[in-house]
């Protein structure tokens, strides 16, 4: 296939061919000032059909592709293990970053990998399109308006219904095999929708087991985290309990307490607001479409939005180490069995 006419806006390549790069490529379709014109992936054959279906072209080398196409941003869409190595080269020819969370295996190489693209002044947004989620853009208007009074209480019950069974997460199967699982691929995304909804988090105290045999990895975790605003947080949570909508748009639900009322999100998107008189009215706004409340689109379209607009991303790599951090205290008060307090990214860590 031949490189089609270069449009106006942004032209980025996608690396990466797997079930979330379709997430992706389908977001990309409805994105205004940018468009995916390549992709690479070390499975060529995966790489082909993902180019056939999105009319783009695929490449089975990396440097070829970065070298004929000459994009103007990068979307890193592989599993955590690669992306220093991708944001080493996109950095090193001074494109902007899309990269897939969580950032890397370690905290010192989520680290490592955030100052190597600072130092280069390349800008570094962390995909985390979870607080792009329709309901949650609209819970944080609801809190912020000052609906609920006071707010000193969270908890979000999360069953996907997805992890039982000899062959579970049929989606995406690698799942099996992560030594780290469930607080490293699915709890991440509700540490930061948790830090954008509430604020900043001081300490964490996080049980976790693995009840399906066949995976490697914790199924089911349960965190606990104490925020500076003095509001508890209680993230509850297991892909092995049946659930009426397996993997569900919001993958289970959510209350927050307030002095002056209650709100609930359910397993649909559907928000509702209990008053201190005891009515509960439901909350009525149109969920986007596209994938879980529009969010894919919402992500990407910040990203470029900031690019032409010179603005900082909601999450950049910088403030996105402090999710990383969190995560990685989660595991330690696994083992340690206590609470582990939180400190704030040093200065040096955010040059």
């Amino acid at each position: 296939m031949e490189l089609t006419e270069r449009k106006p806006g942004y032209r980025g390549v996608i690396i990466g061919a797997g079930h979330f790069a379709e997430v992706q490529l389908d977001a990309w379709r409805s994105v205004k000032g940018a468009e995916i014109v390549a992709v690479y992936d070390i499975d060529t054959a995966r790489a082909d059909a993902l180019a056939a279906k999105y009319s783009i072209r695929s490449y089975p080398d990396f440097n070829r592709m970065m070298a004929e196409v000459k994009p103007d941003f990068v979307d890193i869409c592989t599993s955590p293990d690669s992306h220093f190595e991708y944001v080493r080269h996109a950095a090193d020819s001074g494109l902007p970053i899309l990269c897939q969370k969580p950032l890397a295996p370690t905290l010192e190489e989520s680290e490592a990998l955030v100052r190597y693209a600072e130092d280069r002044n390349v800008p570094l947004m962390v995909n985390e399109n979870w607080r792009w989620q329709a309901w949650y853009r609209h819970i944080k208007r609801i809190l912020d308006e000052g609906r609920l009074g006071d707010v000193f209480y969270t908890k979000f019950m999360m069953r996907t219904g997805d992890g039982w069974g000899d062959e579970p997460y049929t989606v995406q199967p690698y799942f099996k095999n992560m030594e780290k699982f469930l607080m490293f691929e699915t709890g991440i995304h509700f540490i930061d929708t948790f830090r954008f909804l509430f604020g900043e988090i001081s300490s964490v105290y996080c049980q976790a087991r693995r009840i399906n045999p066949v995976i490697r990895g914790e199924d089911l975790s349960i965190m606990i985290a104490d925020f500076s605003s003095g509001l508890t947080a209680v993230f509850d949570a297991n892909r092995v309990a049946h659930a009426p909508i397996e993997r569900s748009p919001t993958y289970g639900n959510l209350i927050v307490e307030g002095t002056e009322g209650n709100l609930r999100l359910n397993d649909e998107g559907r928000i509702f607001i209990t008053n201190r008189c005891g009515i509960e009215t439901e909350y009525v706004y149109e969920i986007p479409d596209g994938y879980k409340g529009g969010s894919a689109v919402a992500a990407q379209q910040h990203f470029i939005d900031c690019l032409s607009g010179g603005r900082p991303f909601e999450t950049a790599g910088t403030d996105y180490l402090t999710n990383m951090r969190i995560l990685f205290s989660c595991y330690d008060s696994m083992k340690t069995g206590k609470k582990v307090a939180v400190g704030p990214v040093e200065a040096n860590q955010q040059r």
